[in-house]
């Protein structure tokens, strides 16, 4: 059976996956499905662990000083099935300081016996957040 607490610790082995940039964490969070799917941002969507492994593999060599932050995490589960969705602020160590931006991600996960497995991660950019404006239709 899911509940929130499992579906947002497994979320969090997800993202800390990321951070530490640990393929072997990783491969741990996904399920083995053909049928599992990943899209990052900009990306065509990526059938398969073997596909899906190789691009985070891609991303660890060439992220460089990455971070993830998320907020906003809202958990919806069923008897097998449960939907994560969430905020990801990106945070990058440039020449020029740092760049922030935003994404927000939904991360699906199937429940494998006793073990919930990520089935989907599709994650989009956020538009870059203007100053508030006072904007009136008349």
């Amino acid at each position: 059976m899911i509940n929130d607490d499992n579906a947002q610790s497994v979320n969090e082995r997800f993202y800390e996956a990321f951070n530490k940039r640990d393929l072997e964490k990783m491969k741990a969070v996904w399920g083995e499905d053909e049928k599992t799917i990943c899209v990052h941002p900009g990306w065509p969507p990526l059938k398969g662990l073997e596909s899906i492994l190789n691009s985070w593999a891609g991303i660890f060599e060439n992220s460089g000083n990455m971070e993830i932050q998320i907020s906003d995490v809202r958990v919806l589960d069923t008897e097998h099935l449960a939907w994560v969705s969430c905020i990801e602020k990106l945070f990058t160590i440039a020449e020029s300081g740092v760049l922030v931006s935003q994404v927000f991600a939904t991360n699906l996960f199937h429940l494998e016996g006793d073990t919930l497995k990520m089935i989907m991660h599709h994650a989009s950019p956020l538009p870059v957040a203007r100053g508030t404006e006072d904007v009136t239709l008349n």
